[in-house]
């Protein structure tokens, strides 16, 4: 594609004249990953600013620089006032808007997200649509399989990988959309057709400073929606309603607690998994899932819901439900010698921390074997702060016994964290401190006994730990099995 038929097709650049056409190899915000015939976007990002990096990307073969700098420019730099929508735009356009040609579904919130992509790439897969992803744990598309760097890929690795989706012929994508994502545009101009919210609690406010610019930033995902697409939003979540205020779309509810399209009852909650009514359309179908908690009745609701509009009835989905495996580090079981159950979760928030604790009680009860929950947990460093106290509080008030210890603390002080964590608890006395986490997980097993729950909370899928900028292997589920034996004399 020509650099002028590229511009031609744009909505934000006004008239650019240039010397010479050229033909667009490319599009680039990486300085490194410039090639001769790209477009350079010089981004002013959180930590660095491309602006410095223009030279090498002129080196490296970049043809024209876009640049918020007003400064008057050489011919091949221009100014672009919306620099990150702008890349948004040329690289729908650049890769053949590959949104308009495949089925796109968001889902965003603050928890749920990555077990309801799962479930809902699961069911149309199921239903026979080739079906691509992109989320917290990896992006799959046309064959291939990558571990995601971001939850929400960045706009041109994103329309790149939208492209080859619709080459190979599928015909959906189910993505997690992040908070951080929509607000700094990396999915502005795609075509959802359906978006889907799970809940909204405390997170990321070290970005978005309050709960305000959090939930609009969330907001913007079904304010952007077009006539005739599908909003699906949680009635029980206080923003539920909230959410969709404003959106063109067709709007369904889901929920547990108030009315709404598609509501649950009669939940049963067990080790082995979760039994549920749910009532659809004035029917009751009776639902089964090998996924444990009362949490992803939510996430099971809220993936039912959007697929729904795509030819699956609840029929199918009810057969298929029960076959669902877990999802990698999300309430993953690990049954100990001593008849005791490790549960290792990506609970990394006071919400899901919450969820988890309250959801391991919960099963605990259920079983009637009088077992205690035992919490395993840390906080990352260079993260939101105003969590650490909240979730100490929480993890002590609803736990038996806590084990504070490290998470990734990337660039902090493992124990500035921990203290940080320690000023939530007042004079509750259940917990020790354990820095080292392998220690930590280790203690936790020696504590266990028959019936009850270790809870494992942080990492979740994560396999490495973040220490000063370098990871090193670190899998708590491998941990578990590693110090499994430890459990063993506690019957």
């Amino acid at each position: 594609m020509k650099f002028s038929e590229l511009i031609g097709e744009s909505k934000l650049t006004g008239k650019i004249e240039i010397e010479n056409d050229f033909e667009v190899t490319g599009l680039a915000y990486d300085s490194r990953k410039v090639k001769p015939g790209n477009i350079y976007f010089a981004i002013k990002g959180m930590k660095d600013d491309g602006n410095k990096y223009v030279n090498d990307a002129i080196n490296n073969g970049a043809e024209i620089i876009f640049t918020e700098d007003k400064a008057d420019q050489p011919s091949n730099r221009v100014h672009a006032v919306e620099i990150r929508k702008l890349m948004a735009e040329l690289s729908g356009i650049f890769f053949g808007k590959p949104s308009e040609k495949i089925k796109l579904i968001g889902v965003t919130g603050t928890n749920g997200k990555t077990t309801t992509t799962f479930l809902i790439k699961y069911f149309l897969e199921k239903r026979g649509y080739k079906t691509g992803l992109m989320g917290t744990i990896d992006y799959e598309f046309a064959g291939t399989r990558i571990d995601s760097s971001l939850t929400t890929p960045d706009t041109v690795e994103l329309n790149m990988m939208l492209a080859d989706m619709v080459k190979s012929g599928m015909k959906f994508c189910v993505m997690e959309v992040s908070s951080i994502a929509l607000t700094m545009e990396r999915v502005y101009g795609l075509n959802y057709d359906t978006a889907v919210f799970t809940n909204l609690t405390s997170e990321h406010l070290d970005f978005h400073s309050d709960m305000g610019n959090y939930f609009l930033a969330k907001k913007k995902l079904f304010d952007e929606l077009k006539s005739g697409a599908h909003a699906i939003s949680n009635r029980d979540d206080e923003y539920g309603v909230k959410m969709l205020e404003d959106t063109a779309a067709e709007k369904f509810y889901y929920s547990v607690k108030s009315e709404s399209d598609l509501k649950s009852f009669n939940e049963k909650l067990s080790l082995d998994g979760l039994s549920f009514d749910i009532l659809y359309n004035s029917k009751t179908y009776s639902m089964k899932s090998n996924l444990a908690g009362r949490f992803n009745i939510y996430n099971i609701l809220a993936s039912v819901s959007a697929v729904l509009n795509y030819d699956v009835d609840m029929d199918s989905v009810n057969k298929w439900l029960a076959e669902f495996p877990e999802v990698s580090g999300r309430f993953n079981r690990v049954k100990l010698p001593n008849g005791a159950i490790a549960v290792i979760d990506y609970s990394h928030t006071s919400d899901s921390i919450r969820n988890a604790i309250e959801s391991a009680r919960e099963i605990v009860n259920e079983e009637r074997k009088e077992g205690r929950v035992i919490t395993v947990f840390g906080c990352g460093g260079n993260k939101d702060r105003t969590k650490r106290p909240v979730m100490g509080k929480l993890a002590t008030t609803l736990s038996d016994y806590a084990i504070i210890t490290s998470d990734n603390p990337r660039f902090e002080d493992p124990m500035k964290i921990i203290d940080e964590i320690l000023t939530g608890i007042s004079a509750k006395k259940n917990f020790e401190i354990i820095e080292n986490r392998e220690s930590a997980i280790k203690r936790g097993l020696e504590l266990s006994g028959k019936g009850d729950i270790v809870l494992i909370c942080g990492k979740g899928h994560e396999t490495y730990q973040e220490v000063n900028g370098v990871r090193s292997h670190f899998d708590d589920r491998e941990i578990v099995l590693k110090h499994q034996k430890s459990a063993a004399g506690k019957c």
